[in-house]
């Protein structure tokens, strides 16, 4: 039976069932012809199907991802290392505003005859920190600290450092006039005359050895000679120097006429003069110390720790030391030493803090207060603002700061501390850096008062 074009696989399919009823060899046919039709439309459904797998696939690779992403920061608390300075939102015109924040224009002209100051808020230990603070005193890095001594004795012509005055190293300080030196330049001369005699006399000795006029019995005791005359020379040139000369000064010494009494006690190392133990005209002895210099930009804070504390107290562990000299400043340093033996009568030990001193703030011989990493006191700080800077306004707390434009400020209520020494420890609203006004903030209160006479 003959099919025509016409005609879809479905009818195709038909005859070829309808054939293999009638003939025996049509079996053969309706399989071969039901297996190619198979064949045709298999890879189709497998393609759909692939498709649709690899794109809900897909959506679930990117619904993932997006709630991923959505919850990157969710729940995870950041902290910010203390050596980053958190800055806070700056609203328009002004910098240290968070949007939102009440602010206040005044004049500029109002503002200058207010006598308005901004100060930076400072920082200190806690109220709680503080009581457990140990005591402390400055001292100056004794590692960092030569004495100038005049290694002669003699008579002091001049001394040319004060006490606190900055030096620079080889600088001469002090002038000592010393006979010992001078006889001993003198002898470094007579030591040289000689050496160069037996230089000849051994010399003469070899040429005459050469031609049999002199034994060699006789050259070996000419060099013998030499060699003490070099030893002796030597001696004394290292003797010169000892006593202070410059290996210049004693190359050029050629004549007794070229003696000096005189030596100069040049600085040891640069720093500053913090003892001076001799004047003009003083008779000194030699290994005396005349004056002693110590670079300050590093220095010891002595520590007395309770007995009870020592054992959390370790070598290398951070220190926060703050002076009454100047409240709102932390200095951090850590602790290098932990003296192995306790005062009887305190029943405290010495902790040794070594410490940064930008500027040589601080002095020796000041008190401080030191508070401990280990003892958890270090890090315990808290923002602070002098007494000056707080306005009450409508029952609130408040304090003004400064923006960049200079006409306007804001205010910014704050939670306080009790105050001591003549400052707040803020407990809440400012962060430390941030510029408040201190002198002329009553003013600022009362210009506010004017615009809310309600508050």
């Amino acid at each position: 039976m003959k099919e025509t074009p016409e005609r879809t696989d479905e009818a195709k399919e038909l005859t070829v069932e309808q054939t293999v009823e009638t003939t025996p060899g049509g079996t053969l046919e309706r399989r071969v012809e039901h297996a190619r039709v198979e064949t045709v439309r298999r890879p189709n459904r497998t393609a759909v199907i692939v498709v649709a797998l690899f794109a809900a696939a897909a959506a679930g690779l990117l619904l993932w991802w997006l709630n991923r992403a959505g919850g990157a920061g969710a729940g995870r608390v950041v902290t910010a290392p203390r050596s980053v300075s958190v800055e806070q939102p700056a609203a328009e015109g002004g910098a240290g505003a968070a949007p939102g924040e009440e602010s206040l224009t005044v004049l500029p002209e109002v503002a200058a005859r207010a006598g308005i100051k901004v100060e930076a808020v400072g920082e200190q230990l806690a109220p709680e920190a503080l009581q457990q603070a140990a005591a402390g005193v400055v001292q100056a890095n004794a590692y960092r600290s030569t004495p100038v001594l005049s290694l002669v004795g003699g008579r002091l012509t001049s001394v040319s450092a004060e006490a606190g005055q900055a030096v620079k190293r080889g600088q001469t300080l002090a002038v000592v006039f010393s006979d010992e030196l001078a006889s001993a330049q003198s002898r470094y001369l007579s030591a040289q005359a000689e050496l160069e005699e037996y230089q000849k006399r051994q010399r003469r000795t070899a040429a005459l050895v050469e031609i049999g006029a002199a034994s060699r019995e006789e050259f070996e005791q000419a060099t013998s000679i030499l060699k003490k005359a070099e030893a002796e020379s030597a001696g004394q040139r290292q003797r010169l120097l000892l006593l202070g000369l410059t290996p210049q000064r004693v190359a050029a010494l050629k004549t007794h006429a070229q003696v000096s009494s005189e030596v100069s006690l040049p600085a040891p190392t640069g720093g500053t003069v913090i003892s001076r133990a001799a004047n003009p005209g003083e008779v000194v002895e030699a290994n005396k110390e005349i004056l002693r210099v110590a670079d300050l930009s590093t220095v010891w804070v002595l520590g007395q720790v309770y007995e009870k504390d020592l054992a959390r107290v370790r070598v290398g562990s951070g220190a926060s030391v703050t002076s009454d000299a100047f409240p709102g400043r932390v200095y951090r340093g850590r602790v290098t030493y932990v003296d192995p033996q306790l005062d009887p009568a305190t029943r405290t030990a010495q902790v040794r803090v070594e410490l940064a001193n930008p500027g040589q703030a601080l002095k020796i011989g000041m008190y401080v207060n030191v508070g401990f990493g280990a003892l958890g006191t270090a890090e315990a700080t808290a923002p602070t603002v002098p007494a000056s800077a707080v306005q009450t306004v409508g029952g609130r707390t408040v304090v003004f700061l400064a923006t960049n434009d200079p006409s306007r400020y804001v205010m910014r209520p704050v939670r306080l501390g009790a105050e001591a020494g003549g400052r707040y420890p803020v407990l809440e609203g400012l962060f430390v850096g941030e510029r408040v006004v201190t002198d002329g903030s009553f003013m600022l209160r009362a210009e506010w008062l004017k615009l809310h006479p309600g508050q």
